[in-house]
């Protein structure tokens, strides 16, 4: 591949991944200025390598060394580090590299902020189950004794002693480690709801009312036995649960997080002047000219206009292989500059790009709720009631006979029904499954879809961009000789300029190939779904003509010669034919293997498209589809997908999310297959965005994997309650083994959703060996 040298600009090295924050409105973000005059700042940093004194002194000792850093206090306790420097001499570059240079490693205090949430509640999780931890070791040890000898083997006076010390080892546990399911269950108390939180809560309090009666004030109804081994140890294991489940969570909500921190803080910019200069990312403005060079990542979506590169879009598409960047093709904010330095043109920038599409796909479905998960809320609500109707069963059964077992066996069972494996059984696979999807180029808008398209009998395909290529080979088969052919391209390039078929961008790129242009003046431009476009232009002599490009239908046509391999596209104006393009589409790579693969599953496949029936009759036979219908409409497609959908078919419509935007919507489920497709108006609920018709046997049978470890989650949940309720009832489920029980039913349902972090993408092909 030829590349075309490029010469670096002066204003920047590129050394320094940093450059961003000597922009002020950067270094704004992170620092103070002493006063309204000077020129010294005072920025905070979070350095998380620094952990203990000799890592501070090495900090503070290094940057007081630069030129410009009047003042540095690093606290390892915190992990911040407090620098004064001078504007003037210095800059938050140079600095931020000299921490990278010796160890320290640094994120701006803003950047820092915006994680802290998430990894201070991890942590904060970790120490409670530390701290119950160690206190459920000490008053086992306590506890220990008790259950060896006989009462005699131990004086009066030394049994009291340990119930003292093990009280006091339990005040820890319920003072801190315990706080979040009592603050949890007294919220849902004060809103006058029953939360999943409340019998785990009533359970210890319960338990640990009674055993400090025993401890204080023995000889009443609740006798004289302690429970703070069984409390700790219940308190344990529903904290090894959270945390694994906090831990899953922010492995997800990590990986958004390193999406939207994947742009730069700053880019070069070309000025008026022809001059680069460094301008902060949010200023970024349609029509700038910047410079990416190897190694740096697109801050805009735009098109390359000088230099030759390739690209990762890995993260954005799924692909793995590099993408050639020729000038003119297009580059997408987010994906990575591989080879050379290259200058692009800014055509969308913010929230109009790409990038910010995916994010915003990603945030959204983190937080919806599928059926099924509702499902299980539904049935969370009237099993809360039962479990505190058992609880009362309980008590009634024993407490003729021993008030206080009555009340252990009730505390028994509000630990054995807690419905934290119920809680989790849905949003642990649903979400493990989304983000095991997104990695491999495959972006959920509604969680709802999985269990969706789990129960599609029916996929209807569009074809174009869809089963086949976006057309790109266009021949100008016929010219009217009394139009220039320069004046022909230049309309031909203008008309198709705003459109975002795949037909129309392929229309338009050969006719900027042949040097036309499309700044022709234009006026009530017009696209008309399943027909074309058309326009008003103005000649020469100042007479407003419309000019219509699309099919014959929709041109007027009446005479159009028929052919299986090609489509045909008119420009017309009146009843006069100006030109006749051909073009010619391939099928995608897999195509045929995946339809063959669908079809073998019990799926019917059918072929929907505003193309003309022969070639649309064509390519069926190619893929082996019996059911393809031509010439269809928006509308014809919707009317035949609700005549499926009448027949009590589940209806999966593959399409390119453009025109088909109606039958999208009305389907049981949809998917938008391409990367050209334009996320923000997508009404599909999932979009691939690789070019790999093969994913769709894969995700359809993941999605049948998911909604089957659902499944298995809630039957695992409903038995192991059925078992362990009648148990607890009957007093022979001690609280501790209750809470054992709960924390490993947790944890299996957590393991069991682990399963969905493996997709192999692959699998479809192996049937064709």
């Amino acid at each position: 591949m030829v590349r075309i040298a490029m010469a670096e600009p002066r204003a920047v090295s590129s050394a320094n991944p940093w450059l961003g924050l000597d922009i002020q409105s950067e270094w704004e973000r992170f620092s103070q200025r002493e006063t309204t005059t000077s020129s010294v700042w005072t920025s905070h940093v979070w350095v998380d390598s620094m952990h203990c004194a000799a890592c501070s002194g090495r900090i503070e000792q290094s940057l007081k060394q630069h030129a410009g850093v009047l003042a540095v206090y690093a606290s390892a306790a915190s992990k911040r580090v407090r620098i004064v420097w001078d504007a003037q001499k210095t800059s938050p570059s140079k600095w931020f590299a000299n921490l990278n240079e010796i160890g320290y490693p640094a994120l701006p205090v803003t950047e820092y902020n915006a994680i802290t949430d998430r990894t201070v509640q991890q942590r904060k999780m970790l120490w409670r189950l530390v701290v119950a931890v160690f206190c459920m070791m000490q008053v086992m040890m306590y506890a220990y004794p008790t259950y060896l000898t006989g009462s005699n083997d131990m004086t009066a006076d030394m049994v009291q002693l340990l119930k003292w010390a093990s009280w006091v080892l339990t005040l820890p546990v319920m003072l801190f480690s315990a706080t979040p399911f009592l603050s949890q269950a007294w919220s849902s108390l004060k809103q006058r709801q029953l939360g999943m939180d409340v019998p785990v809560a009533l359970g210890i309090m319960v338990a640990f009312i009674m055993s400090a009666l025993a401890t204080f004030a023995p000889g009443g109804w609740w006798g004289d036995t302690v429970y703070y081994d069984s409390l700790t140890m219940f308190v344990s294991f529903l904290l090894i649960g959270r945390w694994l489940d906090v831990k899953l969570r922010n492995r997800t909500a990590g990986a958004l997080e390193n999406m939207m921190r994947r742009l730069p803080h700053a880019v070069l910019k070309k000025n008026d002047a022809g001059e680069w200069v460094q301008i902060a990312a949010s200023n970024i403005n349609v029509g700038d000219i910047l410079f990416v060079r190897p190694g740096e990542v697109f801050a805009a979506d735009g098109k390359v206009v000088n230099g030759n590169t390739s690209a990762d879009e890995s993260m954005l598409t799924g692909e793995s292989d590099p993408v050639m960047k020729a000038a003119g093709t297009k580059v997408i904010a987010g994906s990575g500059n591989l080879t050379s330095a290259i200058e692009m043109q800014v055509e969308q920038v913010g929230e109009g790009t790409q990038y910010h599409a995916l994010v915003n796909l990603m945030a959204s479905a983190s937080t919806e709720k599928p059926g099924i998960a509702l499902l299980a809320d539904k049935v969370a609500q009237p099993f809360l009631w039962g479990v505190l109707l058992a609880a009362i069963v309980a008590v009634l059964y024993w407490w003729s006979t021993d008030p206080a077992k009555a009340v252990m066996s009730a505390v028994a069972v509000l630990v054995v029904t807690c419905p934290c494996a119920l809680s989790l059984a849905t949003p642990a696979a649903m979400l493990a499954s989304a983000g095991t999807f997104a990695k491999g180029g495959v972006l959920i808008r509604r969680l709802q879809a999985i269990q969706a398209i789990s129960e599609v009998d029916t996929i209807v395909f569009d074809k174009t961009g869809t089963l086949t290529e976006n057309l790109q080979q266009v021949e100008l088969a016929e010219a009217h000789p009394d139009w220039g052919s320069t004046l022909l391209l230049d309309m031909l390039a203008t008309i198709t300029r705003d459109s975002l078929h795949p037909v129309a961008k392929a229309l338009h790129g050969f006719a900027l190939q042949q040097d036309g242009s499309d700044q022709l003046p234009m006026q009530h431009w017009q696209e008309v779904v399943g027909g074309g476009t058309s326009a008003t232009f103005t000649t020469q002599s100042g007479d407003a003509i419309e000019v219509k490009i699309g099919n014959a239908r929709f041109c007027g046509i009446t005479n159009e010669p028929e052919t299986e391999a090609l489509r045909q596209v008119y420009l017309t104006t009146g009843a006069t034919m100006l030109a006749r393009l051909t073009l010619s589409e391939q099928v995608k790579p897999h195509a045929k293997a995946a339809i063959s693969q669908l079809i073998s599953q019990g799926l019917d496949i059918q072929l929907l498209s505003g193309d003309r029936i022969a070639p649309v009759k064509n390519l069926a036979a190619q893929l082996g589809i019996a059911n393809a219908s031509g010439l269809q409409k928006a509308e014809d497609k919707l009317q035949h997908v609700k005549l499926l959908q009448q027949q009590g078919r589940k209806v999966l419509m593959v399409g390119d999310g453009l025109n088909d935007g109606p039958v999208i919507a009305a389907a049981h489920t949809s998917i938008a297959m391409g990367t050209g497709v334009p996320l923000t108006q997508a009404q599909a609920d999932m979009v691939v965005l690789g070019n790999d018709i093969g994913v769709l046997v894969s995700l359809i049978s993941h999605c049948k994997k998911t909604i089957l470890i659902v499944k298995q989650n809630l039957l695992w949940a409903a038995l192991y309650n059925a078992a362990g309720v009648p148990l607890a009832i009957m007093g022979l489920l001690p609280a501790w083994l209750a809470g054992l029980g709960m924390a490993t039913s947790s944890l299996l349902v957590l393991l069991n959703a682990l399963r969905l972090t493996h997709w192999d993408q692959l699998d479809w092909q192996k049937g064709q060996a």
